[in-house]
């Protein structure tokens, strides 16, 4: 691995971790909280495989239809953002890392729109900048 693709690499994972955390207090914010593993984890073998279990729960959560879509796409942007970064250390396709960069920053998004939607239902508190 070139030392471009090994510091890319680790931008990416950075990005991920970054991501997941607020994920992990996203999850614990719901309706039925959603644990999520913490600590000294992989974010690929040991993360990767909690999101995806969450992805496949999260539906049952008792949400409004946008709400619950939010949360769905937020872990489907973190998922595909972790397996474009994975496919990146393996390959070097900087398609790829660009593409993991652009879900990490949409998923982001949704997740903090989810996240204030979650704490102020009613929407009375004025927006956080």
């Amino acid at each position: 691995m070139s030392d471009h693709q090994e510091a890319r690499t680790d931008d990416l994972m950075r990005r991920l971790a970054h991501f997941a955390h607020g994920i992990d207090l996203t999850m614990a914010a719901l309706p039925i909280p959603i644990a999520l593993p913490k600590g000294e984890i992989s974010l690929i073998g040991d993360y990767l495989p909690a999101i995806i279990r969450a992805y496949e729960i999260v539906d049952e959560q008792p949400l409004p239809e946008v709400q619950q879509a939010a949360a769905v796409t937020s872990l489907l942007h973190w998922i595909t953002a972790a397996e474009l970064a994975l496919g990146y250390a393996i390959s070097g396709a900087e398609h790829r890392a660009d593409a993991a960069v652009l879900n990490c920053l949409l998923g982001e998004q949704i997740l903090a729109d989810l996240m204030e939607a979650l704490v102020d239902p009613e929407g009375t508190e004025p927006p956080q900048d």
